[in-house]
């Protein structure tokens, strides 16, 4: 169980952003791969969300680091950087949903 929290979960999340990102700056393409396939776990979890969104973003959140690493190849680190924007979007909405759920729990629990 815990190696499907590792690979779907928190740390693959952030673990990914935090590789491409680096990935970005260092213009190490490799590690922009590293991050697709870190964030294969959380995509498949997109998918099987109902809104369509998640659909959409969990098939295309893989592609989009591949797609930055094209870019970082070519010396675009600002258009490699959009490209990671949904994910980090996507990752600061599920952020708060967990620490607004909390909150929830305090004030009527």
């Amino acid at each position: 169980m815990l190696i499907f929290q590792i690979l779907i979960g928190w740390p693959a999340i952030l673990g990914s952003l935090l590789i491409s990102i680096y990935g970005i700056i260092m213009r190490r393409p490799y590690l922009l791969v590293i991050g697709a396939i870190l964030s294969i776990g959380f995509a498949w979890y997109l998918t099987a969300l109902p809104a369509t969104i998640f659909k959409l973003l969990g098939y295309s959140l893989p592609l989009l680091h591949l797609a930055a690493m094209s870019f970082v190849c070519q010396g675009l680190r600002w258009i490699a950087g959009l490209l990671l924007l949904p994910h980090i979007t996507v990752a600061i909405y599920f952020g708060m949903a967990v620490l607004m759920q909390g909150q929830k729990m305090l004030m009527f629990g």
